[in-house]
């Protein structure tokens, strides 16, 4: 399987939901997914468990993409632009995205997200996350 197809699986699985066969079959157990933006899902997410809970999240926001297209780079990585759409009370939220995927043992390994419109973003993530009351954030 080449490079670019690993990710169009990935996003096959991840439109039909099929979220565990995206863990098991394509990341790498040492996967790092890096979100940027000042949101409750952004930061490095390392490993394939909290890049699953990551991606379960980003589910059940209800985050689409469409007009996605792929290239590959001389080094193997993979460079995908896309569109994100995504809807919190009447607002409708558009993301133009690009993401890099490097690839290691024939499995998704190093993923950077690279946001145009950071705040667009970080305001949809405020509307639908919110944050736990301060006495049960805080470790003690």
């Amino acid at each position: 399987m080449s490079n670019t197809d690993l990710v169009l699986k990935m996003y096959e699985y991840f439109n039909s939901g099929q979220l565990d066969r995206i863990q098991e079959e394509l990341f790498h157990p040492e996967i790092s997914w890096k979100m940027p933006g000042h949101h409750p899902l952004s930061g490095d997410h390392r490993g394939a468990g909290q890049v699953m809970a990551f991606f379960g999240e980003l589910f059940k926001a209800g985050v689409s993409v469409d007009n996605v297209h792929f290239g590959e780079l001389d080094d193997g990585t993979v460079v995908e632009k896309h569109l994100g759409h995504a809807k919190a009370d009447t607002e409708e939220y558009l993301f133009p995205t690009s993401t890099t995927y490097g690839i290691r043992d024939g499995r998704i390994a190093d993923v950077q997200v690279h946001t145009a419109d950071q705040h667009s973003v970080d305001r949809f993530m405020w509307t639908v996350f919110q944050l736990k009351p301060i006495d049960e954030r805080i470790a003690v």
